[in-house]
């Protein structure tokens, strides 16, 4: 799997899928959501979608309700500010046996600042100005409670009606009933795109527990920067960094107990086309290789981890000039050892090597570069303890650690690092780190000008721990 390429850099183009709706017998294309949302319920509640966004009629909102017992509490989807609050109503109206009678409804309306706003219908008198105590103009956190789920206005039973919208400039919500206005075809709405769910999509008859998701990404930051995270929230948070206008520049997957989980690095996009894809097979990410490269983008970071004894793949492309590059997956230890020989003496050097051991088997996935980094070294069956004697013998020849990956081999935790001579400058490296310890350090690096170049995790003791460099 090689390919020599020199592309130019090219601006990111953005891609936004739409589903397309029957509107009194006219297609109607709605959206999919910039943000990305919670569910609307307190943590742990059970709920149960009625009407998803192509059942409800109008289209493009969600009707769903607690399950096992309430009251149930409805809380905030995202961070925001209040822009409206109706909870006075207490009746529940027969809307289609009276459809001249005002739908007097409860509603609270919360703008976003991606520029969409939530709505929250339904819910019992007073639940948001009493119980809640919450006000017009009042800035709320995801997970904030906003009131009880009821049957207030054109409703057949307790139920949320939840939407998402884009108003109208000036006059966007009608008092009454708090509808969008100017939404013919529902063009005003949003599919809502909801974290940790399968599809990222609420779907008609489906159950989901309502749980604490990465949240609202602030932009602006010089990094971004988290460990730990489990796969089903993984795209949750790459979808909130890249809408507060990031892109991925590390991520690294690891195995704990049997569950995958990832660590990832963002930085300030800077116009730049980039990809990045996770749980690739290797069919898959060859694929992706042989489409990619061939459209001008470069490999940036290769990784291999396990997921349930099997090889996944994640990896990172950039459409930017370089030098040539030459990369595989999945080879053998002798196999790896046969290609780095034959590489390097080709006047190519490691980047990446990650290695995984699905049945006791080392299995190698590498990306080299036709570049100078100097005196190097590159490693990677290291033990613990042989990575911190390896990690000193370097130093005093003047190498610098430049590439750390973590795997478990043998029930114990192995090290791939590569060292140069050619990086120079304020760094520090740390391995064996618990989650809090790897915080703590993270906080003191990033705070002294250091930015994360390196974080990979591994299992030790049925827990994870973590190994990391920062460099300015």
């Amino acid at each position: 799997m090689s390919r020599t390429l020199h592309p130019s850099s090219l601006a990111p183009s953005l891609l936004a899928a739409c589903v397309l709706l029957l509107l009194s017998g006219q297609a109607a294309a709605i959206d999919p959501s910039k943000g990305v949302y919670r569910i609307p319920y307190v943590d742990s509640t059970e709920v149960k979608v009625t009407n998803d966004h192509i059942k409800h009629s109008p289209p493009g909102r969600i009707d769903m309700s607690g399950k096992g017992g309430g009251p149930y509490k409805i809380v905030a989807a995202a961070d925001g500010t209040i822009r409206h609050i109706v909870d006075g109503f207490s009746q529940r109206i027969d809307c289609k046996a009276n459809p001249d009678k005002p739908q007097n409804n409860n509603y609270v309306w919360i703008e976003h600042a991606n520029g969409e706003w939530t709505k929250y219908t339904h819910m019992k008198k007073g639940s948001t100005t009493g119980k809640a105590k919450l006000k017009v103009g009042q800035f709320v956190s995801a997970g904030t409670y906003l009131g009880d789920e009821g049957d207030v206005g054109c409703a057949s039973g307790d139920h949320l009606h939840f939407e998402v919208g884009v108003p109208k400039a000036s006059g966007g919500i009608a008092t009454t009933g708090g509808f969008l206005t100017d939404n013919d075809g529902s063009k005003r709405n949003r599919i809502p795109r909801i974290c940790g769910i399968d599809k990222g999509m609420f779907v008609s008859g489906e159950s989901y527990t309502a749980r604490k998701v990465p949240g609202t990404i602030k932009p602006g930051a010089k990094e971004v920067a988290r460990h730990g995270v489990a796969a089903r929230d993984y795209q949750c948070l790459f979808d909130q960094a890249v809408n507060a206008g990031y892109a991925l520049e590390w991520i690294d997957g690891f195995d704990v107990g049997g569950k995958v989980y990832y660590n990832a690095v963002f930085r300030p996009n800077a116009n730049m086309a980039w990809k990045a894809f996770h749980g690739l097979t290797g069919a898959q990410y060859q694929q992706r290789f042989n489409e990619l490269t061939g459209k001008g983008y470069r490999p940036y970071q290769v990784e291999s981890y396990l997921d349930q004894g099997n090889v996944r793949y994640a990896v990172i492309y950039r459409k930017q000039s370089g030098p040539t590059f030459s990369a595989y997956h999945g080879l053998s230890a002798s196999e790896h050892q046969q290609r780095m020989d034959s590489l390097t003496k080709a006047g190519y050097r490691p980047r990446n090597v990650s290695v995984v051991s699905p049945g006791g088997q080392r299995r190698y996935t590498a990306l080299y570069e036709k570049a100078d980094i100097g005196s190097w070294q590159a490693k990677s069956q290291l033990t613990a303890g042989e990575y911190q004697q390896a990690f000193n013998a370097n130093a005093e020849q003047g190498r610098q650690i430049v590439y750390v990956n973590g795997y478990m081999h043998g029930a114990q935790p192995y090290f791939s690092a590569i060292w140069s001579s050619k990086s120079g400058g304020a760094y520090k490296a740390k391995h064996g780190l618990t989650s809090s310890q790897y915080q703590s350090e993270w906080q003191s690096n990033t705070g002294a000008g250091l930015l994360t170049r390196d974080v990979t995790g591994y299992s030790s003791g049925g827990s994870a721990r973590y190994a990391a460099i920062w460099r300015k």
